[in-house]
């Protein structure tokens, strides 16, 4: 269906009424409105001066419907007029037309002279013509002259065409109908603007209406001007509405808005009344002149309230942009009513233990259809066009009635961080708004968290200072958000006194070229909060290396990937239901003198002596090509490596022939991986020869400086680990230091051979297991191994029996270990050494099965220097013996078992047993035994010979054949 047999749709009904059809289809609308069925609001974009009675500028569509109602619809047509007109269904009438999303009616309207003229309303909605959802335009055509000339009668009003008396210009409809007269002469350089004169109705109730229509008069001279000039066509729309067709010249425009403007300008001293400029450029993409006004007036309309912006020409991207965006905002009143609105939770984390001490919220939408709204894409619109604040007040009224619930089912919370907007604090009494759901929800004010961004100080801090004193009168903490992004100044951090300073960690996204600059920018930006005495929190923080380097800083509090991504509140409750891993706290600021390093370079503070003793063992470096060079070292560093000072300058070049050929490629690693972090540098273990020989392990720490023409310099710190590596490395099993029972053995040290042997690393220990042993054994196996610690503790043993320790991929090993009390290290710790026996368990295990379920007996016979002695392995036949094992075997090595064996009484024991046993290797033999409760039981004995390097020489079995 084309444009024009859509338009013949919208405008014509078949049969009796084809001829007015017709003649609309060739005429100019009177009225244009557009309906906000979202916000019941409605403005008209066209009007027809002195046609009409009613109140016809903008307002409530609720009210102007009643109003229609009860004073200018004829009271016949008034039946027919609610049911096509009425607000709450019209949609729906809409969506179920027989050509969808449009409307026809026809009613009599009362005139301003009091005559009633026949009228057709014709309502259109939808995205097919061009409308965001739940936007509705009206158009309202005279059709009183086409009903007359049908039935005969003579006409009561022929309106002439004429020129509007205040302006001299076309009126509306007659502008329209010259402009769409000369289309086919008009070359695709042409356009249509629509002109309008900003809140011209408030300057003639300042001025004067003799002053408001001067200056309407003096915008028409220059208008009608520019069209002589040109060949163009002006217009006057009604109020303060012009429209200009000419060629496109966007300098001739141009100067004519400075024109414009400078008329207002010398009649009034206010700068509000600013004209604006809708464009429409004529491509020929369509025929009807009033498709191009509608684009004009509709880029006027989007610019209405841009003080930067006052010209633009229609873009069609743009347009759709907009209806997208007015399709999203009418999705979210939606949204809220249906519940598709939530907020989640970020937790907050104290470093260096990890304890959430607090969580931030954040609005999430989901559709029905499980599809997610991304939050950078609907919160920018909502504040665009100022919904954001029923935004935030709805996410305020969630958390608080979460908070409410929480602690109703017996659970501790901790405080909730929620966001408030500069729009939020223009809009509402923030402070009652939150006083109004504490009492609500009767919660303690700890428990919320009030989160306004640095730029709404900024803009206007007076009315921000005002409700941050009052949030703060009330005990609601404040933090000032995004700090630093651009607005800050220790002044205004002084007179509005907030209680926590949140950094983004975009100032950790350094680059190279401009690093050290930006590590000093950020260094200031910590030492100025500090200077406050205000806990800091650092949120967008996703690395290890920008955790390390923030806590280098004194930051102590965190927020971010690294740590937690923003989580459903089930999952948060799971979360935070451990108490262990919470501390309802929150932020803590402790007051303290912070050291700085440069410090140390104070001569007057320092002796040499007593800084080389301060930094210990350190070094310059210079890397060029393969060779590495020590070019500065102290005292300390030498001595480290066990050399005197004159073998120290021999060895200083080429260092990297002095390390162990495997360590030098990791010390090329080093030196890289230092270079390309900078602000953490890079650390590692080497081992370097000594002149006897013997290596030593050294850890590195190294960092780089800058580059020569010399080569790459580094600063390196150096310690020896050769002890430490052999606990971690060398020392068979793995190797542990943790604190006494009361603690819940918590690590104090693990050797590196234990961490491989459980699969985790030190940060994986503290994050599932709180850096405790106890929390890594297995449930079954805690309290036994208490009671067993306790026992070593008193004496009573030294060993423990093996239990089972957790490991990373989900399974559990058995672990034997021996310990002591140790007080080297501080307070009495454990200090222990580990060996995985799993093996060993599950082969035992697997022999109490066999023993639980096998009806013969195993036993294992060794040569021992007073003869041979057995030991049972598995003992099938306790029922049939009547010995349970332990009597078993006691019975074989004291010789009673052979008394039971008929024909072998009277034999020593040592003796039978050797004829025994050379009777039965490699075949059956059948014995008679009677039992000590006289029984007789059948038998079959085998013995075979087991390897030489067995400590097992023979291995026999006993069946019972009854």
């Amino acid at each position: 269906m084309t444009k024009q047999d859509l338009w013949n749709v919208i405008v014509g009904i078949d049969g009796e009424d084809a001829s007015i059809a017709d003649e609309l289809n060739r005429s100019f609308f009177d009225e244009q409105m557009e309906i906000d069925l979202r916000t019941r609001q409605y403005r008209y974009i066209y009007h027809t001066e002195d046609k009409f009675i009613g109140n016809l500028s903008s307002g409530d569509f609720d009210r102007l419907y009643s109003f229609a109602i009860d004073h200018f619809v004829h009271p016949e047509d008034a039946e027919a007029y609610r049911a096509m007109i009425e607000p709450d269904t019209m949609l729906t009438r809409l969506q179920s037309a027989p050509v969808p999303g449009v409307l026809r009616g026809d009613f009599r309207l009362k005139g301003t002279d009091g005559s009633w003229i026949w009228t057709r309303h014709v309502l259109v909605s939808g995205p097919e013509l061009g409308l965001p959802e739940g936007i509705v335009h009206c158009y309202v055509y005279d059709t009183h002259r086409q009903r007359q000339r049908r039935n005969g009668e003579p006409p009561k009003r022929i309106r002439p065409v004429k020129r509007e008396e205040v302006t001299g210009l076309l009126d509306g409809i007659d502008y329209f109908r010259a402009v769409q007269a000369r289309m086919d002469e008009m070359t695709a350089g042409w356009c249509l603007i629509y002109i309008k004169i900003e809140h011209h109705k408030l300057f003639t109730d300042w001025y004067g209406l003799d002053s408001g229509q001067y200056l309407l008069t003096q915008v028409a001279e220059l208008l009608q001007a520019a069209a002589d000039e040109t060949g163009g066509f002006p217009g006057y729309l009604g109020e303060e509405n012009f429209c200009l067709t000419l060629p496109y010249d966007r300098a001739g425009i141009n100067a004519l808005y400075d024109d414009i403007q400078k008329l207002i300008s010398e009649v009034s001293a206010i700068e509000g009344f600013l004209p604006i400029f809708g464009i429409s450029l004529i491509d020929g993409s369509c025929r009807d002149i009033r498709e191009y006004f509608n684009h004009a007036a509709l880029t006027a309309e989007e610019i209405r309230d841009d003080r930067h912006t006052r010209i633009r020409i229609y873009d069609a991207e743009l347009h759709q942009k907009n209806s997208r965006e007015y399709k999203l905002l009418y999705a979210f009143q939606r949204a809220i009513e249906r519940g598709e609105i939530s907020f989640w939770l970020q937790p907050q984390c104290r470093m260096p233990d990890q304890k959430i001490v607090g969580a931030e919220s954040l609005a999430r939408w989901q559709h029905p259809d499980g599809m997610m709204e991304s939050p950078s894409v609907f919160v920018p619109i909502l504040e665009k066009y100022g919904l954001v604040t029923k935004l935030d007040e709805y996410i305020w009224d969630s958390v608080c009635r979460w908070l409410r619930g929480w602690i109703d089912r017996g659970r501790t919370p901790v405080p909730v961080s929620v966001n408030v907007s500069q729009i939020d604090i223009f809009s509402i009494d923030v402070p009652a708004a939150f006083d109004a759901l504490l009492k609500k929800y009767r919660l303690p004010t700890r428990y919320i968290k009030i989160e306004i961004t640095e730029s709404a100080y900024a803009q206007n801090s007076n009315v921000v200072l005002d409700a941050v004193t009052r949030l703060r009168k009330m005990g609601l903490m404040v933090l000032m958000d995004d700090f630093g992004s651009g607005y800050s100044s220790l002044n205004m951090l002084r007179s509005l006194n907030v209680d926590v300073i949140k950094l983004d960690a975009q100032f950790l996204q350094i680059q190279e070229e401009n690093q050290q600059k930006g590590i000093s920018i950020l260094e200031s930006v910590v030492n100025m909060t500090r200077t406050l005495s205000t806990p800091i929190i650092v949120e967008g923080v996703e690395t290890r290396d920008q955790v390390i380097f923030l806590g280098d800083l004194g930051c102590r509090y965190m927020q971010g990937y690294f740590f937690y991504h923003p989580m459903p509140v089930a999952q948060f409750e799971t979360l935070i239901a451990d108490e262990r891993s919470i501390d309802t706290r929150g932020f803590i600021f402790k007051a303290n003198q912070q050291l700085h390093v440069r410090e140390f370079l104070d001569a007057n503070i320092y002796s040499d002596a007593m800084l080389n003793n301060i930094l210990g063992p350190v070094a310059f470096y210079c890397w060029h090509g393969d060779d590495v060079d020590i070019i500065r070292y102290n005292q300390q560093f030498y001595r480290l490596v066990g050399i005197d000072v004159d073998e120290m300058e021999e060895r200083k070049n080429h260092i990297q022939d002095y390390l162990h050929p495997s360590d030098r490629e990791v010390m090329y690693s080093l030196l890289r991986h230092a270079e390309e972090h900078r602000v953490n540098g890079s650390k590692g273990i080497v081992r370097c020869y000594r002149p006897n020989g013997a290596l030593v392990w050294l850890s590195l720490k190294l960092y780089f400086i800058n580059e020569d023409e010399q080569g790459k310099k580094f600063y390196a710190s150096a310690q020896d680990v050769s002890e430490q590596q052999f606990i971690s490395s060398d020392l068979p099993g793995g190797y542990y230091r943790c604190m006494m029972e009361e603690n819940d053995f918590e690590f104090l040290y693990v050797s590196r051979n234990f961490l491989d042997m459980t699969g985790y690393d030190e940060r994986d220990i503290t994050a599932d297991f709180e850096n405790k042993l106890i929390n890594m054994v297995h449930p079954s196996d805690r309290e036994r191994l208490r009671r067993e610690v306790r026992a070593v503790a008193r004496g009573e043993t030294d060993a423990f029996h093996p239990y089972r320790i957790r490991r990373k991929r989900g399974d559990y090993i058995y672990v034997a270990e021996q310990s002591h009390i140790t007080d080297h290290y501080g307070a009495p710790c454990w200090q222990s050494v580990v060996i995985d026996v799993t093996d060993v368990m599950h082969t035992r295990n697997q022999m109490r099965v066999l023993s639980d379920f096998m009806s013969d007996s195993i036993l294992f016979l060794r040569r021992t220097p007073e003869g041979l002695s057995y030991e049972v392995a598995i003992h099938g036949l306790g029922d049939a013996l009547g010995l349970n094992a332990e009597n078993f075997e006691k019975a074989l090595n004291s010789g009673k078992f052979c008394t039971w064996i008929e024909g072998h009484e009277d034999i020593p024991h040592q003796e039978y047993t050797k004829r025994f046993i050379a009777s039965i290797v490699g075949s059956e033999k059948a014995l008679n035994v009677v039992t000590s409760d006289g029984r007789r039981i059948h038998l079959l004995a085998r013995a075979d010979r087991v390897s030489d390097d067995s400590s097992i020489d023979y291995i026999v079995i006993l069946r019972c054949v009854e």
